[in-house]
């Protein structure tokens, strides 16, 4: 179904919100607003299968009546019915919740339910937010946002004249935010994308220039602001992200980077950032933020397989080079192993093929399994040329595993077959050739027998103090790796 929306109402709203829900009723299609017009309007809700298309200079501009809002009667993404709210004004929702901003509890000006899917925002129209003299009276919202959404498209769209987060998808899958503009923020933090716990993204060929941080991944678990029509109780992680030929900049804090909060959360995979891709941009400014003020506990979540390439980038901050990561490229990755003894899963183990994070008699472990391909475990890690260096891990394996180093470019420095049978130590010493960022991990070969459980990996620089010549096992905790030289345990390393 394809609807034109042919308006002179002074609140289009009514006509708008009509159109999308009648074509959502018959199974989807495309809602037109011709260009060269502005369309006053409250907030709308997006429905699946339909595409939202602006005109040419077509405006859509948030209305500054506080009367003429509404939200769904419920939160179920087939639920036509609307009820009237009021918006809260100013910044700031609580003096007791830091950064408690408004638009985290005001609906989006373009919103999608939960649960809807395969819709989009299409044209070369604007987005413009309501204009105030006094940020104090003006109503925030969020010009687009949504929450467990998948498979969207936002493209060719200009946000403008806004005072918060321009754009907010939080714990979604599948989404393309492509050339849109964002620029003239005021009244706010003027936050580009803000991509929370989603993945399956990809943002191409923006260009921004915002108040806040441009663009950014950010993990988050429980935090304090969740409102009505979002929360991160459940978080997923942030993986296979996309950040490409975009120019970012910020006029306070990170053109690009992430916010690496929910440290708090049981299951570390599910608030885990993992295979990112950021290529052929220019950031003005690049860095981290590992701090998270809703959480007693120290630390950031784990960071895995990013990969920068052929970015034109002005300053990187020092955030940055503190964060953690296993297997960054383009810049010195992390120096020691994390989750050495798979208690938290996957976390910070980049993977190949067929490989499992199970529980064997209740003592966590890395299954390998050999198929048409080889089967890897792996972490990325910075290494220095010329330092000996023992890798360790506590194994049971089957013939054609092994444990190996490899370069970022996978060519092989080292690789040592693991002992058949029982698990027991097994250990690789190597020297690499070059400073650089090296893969030291467990893999099968290409012979489709291999396989491997391994329980617990040790990574050791033989120039530190304590040798690593012989490693002994407690036998009332076989799954814990002992140094024999004077006792040291694994937790001192």
């Amino acid at each position: 179904m394809e609807i034109t929306v042919n308006t002179n109402a002074g609140n289009c709203r009514n006509d708008i919100q009509s159109a999308i829900d009648a074509a959502a009723r018959a199974g989807g299609g495309e809602v037109f607003l011709p260009g060269g017009k502005t369309y006053v309007t409250s907030s709308l809700v997006l429905r699946s299968g339909v595409t939202l298309r602006l005109g040419d200079n077509a405006v859509l501009q948030q209305t500054a009546d506080e009367n003429a809002y509404v939200k769904p009667a419920s939160t179920a993404p087939d639920c036509f019915d609307y009820v009237p709210y009021v918006p809260k004004k100013g910044h700031n929702f609580s003096p007791d919740i830091k950064w408690s901003h408004n638009w985290y509890h005001n609906y989006p000006f373009l919103y999608a339910p939960a649960g809807s899917r395969d819709f989009a925002v299409r044209g070369r129209g604007v987005i413009r937010m309501m204009d105030c003299d006094n940020g104090d009276d003006c109503m925030k919202l969020c010009p687009i946002g949504f929450y467990r959404c998948r498979n969207f498209v936002i493209e060719g769209v200009h946000i403008t004249n806004y005072h918060g987060y321009a754009v907010m998808p939080f714990t979604c899958d599948g989404g393309l935010f492509k050339d849109m503009i964002i620029d003239e923020w005021s009244y706010g933090n003027g936050d580009g994308v803000c991509l929370m716990n989603s993945r399956n993204i990809r943002v191409t060929g923006c260009r921004m220039h915002t108040g806040d941080d441009s663009v950014y991944i950010f993990s988050s678990y429980r935090d304090p602001r969740r409102s009505e029509w979002w929360n991160s109780d459940d978080p997923q992680a942030s993986e296979n992200i996309e950040i490409d030929h975009n120019d970012l900049r910020s006029n306070h804090c990170k053109a690009f980077g992430m916010i690496l909060w929910g440290i708090d959360c049981p299951d570390q995979e599910k608030i885990e950032v993992r295979n990112i891709y950021v290529h052929d941009n220019h950031f003005v400014t690049l860095g981290n933020w590992n701090w998270d003020p809703y959480t007693v506990r120290q630390g950031h979540p784990p960071v895995t397989d990013v990969r920068f390439e052929n970015n034109v980038i002005d300053a990187v901050e020092y955030n940055f080079f503190e964060t953690h990561v296993s297997g960054l490229s383009g810049y010195p990755s992390m120096t020691t192993l994390k989750n050495p003894e798979f208690r938290d899963g996957r976390s910070f183990w980049i993977t190949k093929g067929d490989v499992a994070f199970i529980r064997d008699a209740d003592k966590p472990c890395c299954v390998l399994n050999a198929g048409k391909s080889r089967s890897a475990v792996w972490q990325g890690i910075w290494v220095e040329a010329g330092r000996p260096v023992e890798f360790w891990a506590r194994a049971t394996a089957a013939e054609g595993a092994r444990l190996f180093v490899r370069d970022e470019n996978d060519g092989v420095i080292a690789q040592k077959d693991l002992i058949p049978g029982e698990a027991q130590a097994n250990h690789i010493g190597f020297t690499v050739p070059a400073d650089g960022n090296y893969r030291i991990g467990v893999e099968t070969d290409d012979s489709g027998r291999g396989k491997a459980k391994i329980y617990h990996t040790v990574l050791g620089n033989l120039s530190r103090k304590y040798p690593f010549d012989h490693i002994i096992y407690d036998p009332r905790e076989p799954h814990k790796m002992l140094f024999a030289a004077k006792g040291i345990t694994t937790e001192d390393v």
